[in-house]
């Protein structure tokens, strides 16, 4: 951290919110909620999870960012579950890294499905699926269509391709949340902009996706990022899959610079 930065608002289960909620405003007076807090009827928020304490006065919304190892699933979060077993209504599935043991998705929750059309997983199959059922007394319910469309919309049965594991941090910066957080950041100061030269300063804080969009420009492939720590990636060839997660995994802690310059080394090491 440098010097001129203010400190970081850390906060502990259980702490004291360390800086003021957003206040009321003429439109709307809720607060939302997110993770790694709890409300406790009938004005109390606290922390569960340790991390860094945000809040979005824009949206009205606050949340602890955290790097925990085991994921715990909201609602309409998109993650990548594995098909364990089947009844006559349900795939019963694992999320990896999350809390709870199973999920349950429903046999006709993809597109157009119906009970002759639905498709038929057996235990392996990898699914790209989005939480549409989240509680803490059951099991959460899973979905591979976007609601809003009734369309695909990217969600369904992942066919060949690799996983990869990442940090549950490192998910949410690939998943677009990155850049928004960073604005958020120079919003409150935390990390600087880029000054009037259009150069980056010194302190800024990379979006995340920088590799991605490097690797984009050089190669072919397809990836689905779960919120629970997974990757999925696929191409034509086995060396250009494994290049491609092996610079997602191992950029996590770089800036945007040292992404790309981390894609130009490995293309040339695996000879793409």
């Amino acid at each position: 951290m440098f010097a001129d930065q203010p400190p970081i608002n850390f906060v502990l289960p259980g702490d004291t919110l360390p800086i003021p909620l957003p206040g009321p405003t003429a439109k709307d007076t809720a607060i939302k909620v997110g993770p790694g807090l709890a409300h406790i009827p009938p004005d109390t928020i606290i922390p569960v999870t340790a991390g860094e304490f945000n809040v979005d006065e824009k949206k009205r919304r606050i949340w602890v960012e955290s790097d925990g190892k085991r994921y715990n699933p909201h609602l309409h979060d998109p993650v990548i579950a594995i098909i364990n077993r089947s009844s006559a209504d349900f795939y019963h599935c694992i999320i990896p890294h999350s809390r709870s043991t199973t999920a349950l998705l429903p046999q006709l929750a993809f597109e157009n499905a119906t009970k002759k059309t639905r498709p038929q997983l057996n235990p392996g199959c990898v699914v790209y699926a989005r939480i549409s059922l989240a509680s803490k007394h059951m099991d959460p319910e899973l979905e591979c269509f976007d609601a809003a469309t009734g369309k695909a919309g990217g969600f369904g049965e992942l066919k060949g391709g690799m996983l990869f594991d990442v940090s549950l941090g490192m998910a949410r910066r690939l998943l677009g949340d990155g850049k928004k957080l960073r604005q958020l950041k120079i919003r409150q100061g935390l990390v600087k902009g880029e000054g009037e030269t259009g150069k980056k300063m010194k302190g800024g804080m990379s979006s995340g996706l920088e590799v991605v969009e490097e690797l984009g420009q050089k190669l072919g492939f397809e990836i689905a990022v779960g919120r629970n720590g997974k990757i999925w990636v696929d191409s034509e060839d086995v060396k250009t899959t494994l290049c491609v997660g092996r610079c997602i995994v191992e950029s996590e802690f770089l800036t945007g610079e040292e992404q790309r310059r981390l894609v130009r080394e490995k293309i040339k090491e695996f000879g793409l």
